[in-house]
């Protein structure tokens, strides 16, 4: 794999709670942040809301050691830009009006890739609305759209991710990478949360 799409994979690869805790997290929580943590492997992200969009901070494991990475989302289903040994940009044409894709259904923007500030590729992002659905995380459920987003981007094979994003609460609850084919590669799940910053 490219180093380029290995960073394009983080760039826009989306992460899920879980609470570890019997009390359900609530969308006034949220809002003071919340910490994400998963145990194997390593992986623990911080979220914070930024307007319509989020603030992240991540520290997660690779290569056997610790791996600091920031990013900033447009829209908890959109990622702007990261910020790790890298850092990379996605810029869009379309002005970003998300919070209604349960209505129009679609949403699809030309899109282009920034490498430490320098153009690199461009291409087309879509993101698709299949329906509502529940998600149920340590016995606390939540209404979630379920969701396809698939970036392609000239030169290099799409990115393609199943998201299941809580409105009331305005994070992504499970994120489950597929291949071209559109079958299931991987699925991220967090262990527990904490609200605010804090291990």
């Amino acid at each position: 794999m490219s180093i380029l799409l290995r960073s394009l994979l983080l760039l826009v690869g989306i992460t899920l709670a879980a609470p570890a805790f019997s009390k359900c997290l609530t969308a006034n929580e949220t809002k003071q942040g919340v910490l994400l943590t998963r145990g194997v492997p390593f992986y623990s992200v911080f979220y914070k809301p930024n307007g319509p969009g989020l603030t992240e901070q991540r520290l997660m494991e690779s290569n056997h050691s610790l791996q600091p990475v920031s990013a900033v989302y447009l829209h908890p289903l959109l990622v702007e830009k990261r910020v790790g040994a890298t850092t990379q940009e996605l810029k869009y044409a379309n002005a970003i009006a998300l919070d209604d894709l349960p209505q129009k259904k679609n949403w699809r923007s030309d899109t282009k890739l920034f490498l430490n500030g320098q153009e690199s590729v461009s291409g087309t992002t879509f993101i698709r609305f299949d329906g509502w659905g529940e998600e149920t995380i340590a016995g606390c459920s939540y209404k979630v759209w379920a969701t396809n987003s698939r970036l392609e981007l000239t030169g290099l094979p799409p990115i393609i991710f199943e998201q299941y994003y809580s409105p009331e609460l305005r994070l992504v609850l499970r994120s489950v990478r597929l291949d071209p084919s559109n079958q299931p590669m991987s699925e991220v799940r967090f262990d527990r949360f904490e609200i605010g910053w804090g291990n």
